[in-house]
């Protein structure tokens, strides 16, 4: 059978916003900013298959080349639909009781500010799109992380309703701050995967400063490697954690996944000049990646007088 991977950006969906995780009601954004967005998430998804395939499928396996993914934007049906088709053709088929009982959504009715309508149609159109893909694309298996389980299940409810084809949702675990909370663009915490937004060398420098306590788990769900390589790395990092050997390895996987290996590059000679003091290496990087070093730097305005030289002004 052949496997197609298929990507789903939400240029209508975004429009929206998903209740979950949320305590109260994100701000709507244009649809010249939806459609921007959908434009960029679709580049960085296309950039980490391209990466993926070209530094850890064919070198590493001499497996042929995979297929590239196809990547949809769910505006592109909906924008066809009328408000009386989507209410007489997908609405119909959801049930009060079992959308009410949605932990997002009891969540949220029983905060301060409550759900509007359109957060709580999130789910709706989250369904659909699944039984769209599945129609067109045999898409079987819908993954994403834990907070979308109740999204996720609806859509597997609705299949079941309108096909009988076995489907399955599969969740993975949110990788969270210190104090527990999830990191994202709304949450003001995101690690973006667009180098103009997070530079090679700062994705890089936030990844080597994982804790001892999460660098495994961090192995196993963002790298290729095996879990027995993964914990003989973790096993020399506790005999030698000052040399931080699990932190490097997970930040030059995924630095390479993200940036290719000219980011992984910029990132170690962006390293070795600041923290090892060799400023000589600057002059091998470019403009972004010398300003993402000293990006945070304190800077002072210091008023010089007519007359002061240079010896006096240091003094």
């Amino acid at each position: 059978m052949t496997e197609l991977y298929v990507s789903q950006v939400g240029g209508a969906t975004g429009s929206i916003g998903d209740p979950s995780g949320r305590n109260k009601e994100r701000e709507l954004q244009s649809a010249e900013i939806v459609a921007e967005n959908s434009r960029c998430i679709t580049d960085n998804i296309k950039t980490i298959f391209d990466n993926h395939e070209k530094y850890f499928w064919n070198d590493k396996n001499g497996k042929e080349p995979l297929k590239p993914p196809i990547v949809v934007n769910n505006i592109s049906w909906y924008k066809k639909m009328n408000a009386l088709e989507y209410v007489g053709k997908i609405g119909k088929h959801f049930r009060m009781g079992t959308m009410l009982c949605k932990e997002s959504v009891d969540t949220r009715l029983k905060s301060e500010h409550g759900l509007s309508y359109t957060e709580f149609s999130y789910q709706i159109f989250q369904a659909y799109d699944w039984y769209h893909l599945l129609q067109k694309y045999n898409c079987r298996f819908q993954a994403g992380g834990s907070d979308q389980l109740g999204n996720i299940s609806a859509g597997h409810e609705l299949i079941s309703r309108l096909s009988r084809t076995e489907v399955y949702g599969v969740t993975l675990p949110l990788v969270k701050t210190v104090s527990g909370a999830k990191f994202g663009k709304s949450a003001g915490n995101a690690v973006w995967l667009s180098p103009d937004m997070t530079s090679p060398f700062d994705l890089y420098q936030h990844l080597v400063r994982t804790t001892d306590a999460d660098v495994e788990t961090m192995l196993k769900l963002f790298t290729f490697d095996s879990v027995e390589s993964i914990g003989d790395v973790c096993r020399k990092h506790q005999t030698r954690p000052e040399l931080w050997l699990a932190q490097k390895r997970l930040a030059d996987k995924v630095t390479t996944l993200v940036h290719g290996e000219e980011g992984l590059k910029a990132a170690h000679l962006a390293t070795e000049a600041l923290y090892n003091g060799n400023v000589d290496i600057l002059s091998q990087l470019s403009w972004n990646d010398v300003t993402s070093v000293f990006k945070g730097a304190v800077v002072k305005d210091l008023l010089m007088e007519p007359g002061l030289n240079i010896l006096q002004f240091s003094l």
